[in-house]
């Protein structure tokens, strides 16, 4: 059974052996979508120029649009431009905090320091927002489309996810 907790002087103990094997697969399924990392020159200034190169455009993958939504509603053009100056950090933060969870899969329990649990808890944010778009969860689902999810493994899953979240978040802000 998965369990977090607090241990103090700030570290955080997570197990999630019982889940290792879906994680995993779910975690394949978010590091695929999200792309390689791409590849950057030694050359500082030549880093930066390739990262200014082009203007991303909104993806049209419902799941990568709600990992990486537009930073401004009603104005494409500022969008746009949000997108240029975010869109390849936000891509190294969003697999840095999978990558994170794969880490904590690999130990049989893992002890975090919170910066180490604050990408986890990302990653496991991101798996759950992955989930719930690929599920199609929304808060107004009617009592009978609420009824067939619950019979889906996967809605479980999602639902672990968002107890895991909580964990994550009640065992960072507990000190």
């Amino acid at each position: 059974m998965t369990s977090v907790w607090a241990v103090g002087d700030g570290r955080i103990v997570v197990d999630l052996r019982a889940e290792r094997w879906w994680l995993r697969l779910y975690l394949v399924d978010l590091l695929e979508l999200l792309g390689p990392e791409p590849e950057m020159p030694d050359d500082p200034l030549a880093a930066l120029a390739a990262t200014a190169a082009g203007d991303p455009e909104r993806p049209t993958d419902p799941v990568l649009a709600r990992l990486l939504p537009d930073g401004v509603v009603d104005d494409d053009a500022a969008a746009t431009e949000f997108r240029r100056f975010t869109h390849e950090s936000l891509l190294t933060q969003k697999r840095a905090g999978a990558k994170a969870v794969w880490a904590l899969l690999d130990g049989s329990t893992g002890d975090l320091d919170r910066s180490q649990a604050g990408k986890v808890l990302g990653g496991v944010n991101d798996l759950r927002l992955m989930m719930g778009t690929r599920l199609m969860v929304t808060e107004d689902a009617d009592d009978e489309a609420s009824e067939q999810l619950t019979e889906l493994a996967a809605y479980r899953s999602y639902l672990m996810l968002g107890w895991l979240q909580e964990q994550l978040l009640e065992a960072l802000t507990s000190e």
